[in-house]
């Protein structure tokens, strides 16, 4: 079996044998990992780079498609697993100049939550933290294609992140360390359903890496409503675990709220949202719901007139809010909508 490369250790050790100096390393590593470039293109010798691919796993994901959205900064990436399972991650370029990378945690998703398409799918099982940081290389590569450079990485892909702990962990470590990819850690967003004793058990590991929590809902009936983990962990568990956050790790948390017609989204539910968050380090995103063909059609998505009068409340409250626009609409790739469709 070979040697994974993100077998930081073994790979050292590889290159130390074969006459690497502390330099060379450091360049190897700056070129592998954080500029993204391909083994062909380190300057190595055909023979060495060819030894290499025999004792080393170079890559653990294989691109089946790409699609790039034709209204905004998005693309789409499919990839296949070495068992045949299909996940998708997301390029995002945004308007200002920075680019970020949706990646998946999971094929399929454990949750069922009754608004996404990934839900739909059913859970398969969890990436290893090869096949996560599989998609940071390629889409990477990509982008240094494109005289890019990657800013920030978001868990929002496919899966509960924290469903798949043990490889999330090893995947941010490769993801932080000063030695591989060498990210700032606030630049790193996991985003989750809310499992509170995961959350502070990852916060207490990883103090400085963004959180996000998805809400979704301003009581717990209409929350149940849509994700069918708040039956196990209703909103005041969620309140106890954000306060416990504000004692055990740097930076605000961000509140996801998905804002459907009807159900979420009246001026009293933000004065309930308000009430609930009231005390607390935290920055609001509005979310519009991205309607899928293939998805329940009792939800529809609330109207920028309403989403607007909500953030108005939140924000004479005192919260800071922000209305997100999310990219790639017309390719399915939008939050909710990542189901392995063309």
């Amino acid at each position: 079996m070979k040697t994974s490369i993100y077998d930081i250790k073994k790979l050292e050790k590889h290159l130390r044998h074969n006459g690497f100096g502390a330099r060379e390393l450091r360049r190897t590593y700056r070129m592998l990992f954080r500029e993204f470039t391909p083994l062909e293109n380190l300057g190595w010798d055909d023979a060495f780079t060819a030894n290499f691919k025999e004792q080393f796993e170079t890559s653990y994901l294989t691109l089946v498609s790409r699609i790039d959205s034709k209204i905004d900064g998005a693309t789409k990436l499919l990839f296949e697993t070495p068992d045949g399972k299909k996940i998708e991650t997301v390029i995002l370029r945004i308007a200002t100049g920075r680019t970020s990378i949706c990646v998946s945690s999971q094929v399929g998703c454990t949750e069922k939550c009754r608004f996404c398409a990934t839900g739909e799918l059913g859970f398969f099982r969890n990436l290893k933290s090869e096949e996560i940081l599989d998609q940071v290389v390629q889409a990477g590569r990509i982008l240094a294609s494109e005289d890019r450079s990657l800013r920030n990485i978001v868990f929002m892909g496919m899966g509960e992140p924290l469903r798949n702990y043990d490889n999330l962990v090893a995947a941010m470590d490769q993801l932080l360390s000063e030695h591989v990819f060498k990210f700032v850690p606030k630049r790193i967003t996991v985003s989750s359903l809310g499992i509170p004793e995961l959350i502070v058990k990852f916060a207490q590991r990883f103090p400085q890496v963004s959180l996000a929590l998805s809400l979704n809902g301003s009581n717990d009936a209409a929350r149940s409503e849509v994700m069918p983990i708040n039956n196990r962990y209703p909103m005041a568990d969620l309140r106890s675990m954000l306060e416990q956050l504000e004692t055990i790790r740097e930076g605000i948390v961000m509140i996801e709220y998905i804002m459907f017609k009807d159900l979420n989204d009246s001026v009293e539910d933000a004065a309930k949202v308000a009430a609930f968050l009231r005390g607390l380090a935290v920055h609001i995103n509005l979310i519009p719901y991205n309607p899928d063909y293939s998805l329940n059609k009792s939800f529809l998505p609330s109207s920028i007139e309403t989403i607007e009068a909500f953030k108005n409340h939140l924000q004479s409250e005192g919260y800071k809010v922000t209305r997100r626009f999310s990219l790639g609409q017309d390719i399915a790739a939008a939050c909710g909508q990542l189901a392995n469709k063309s």
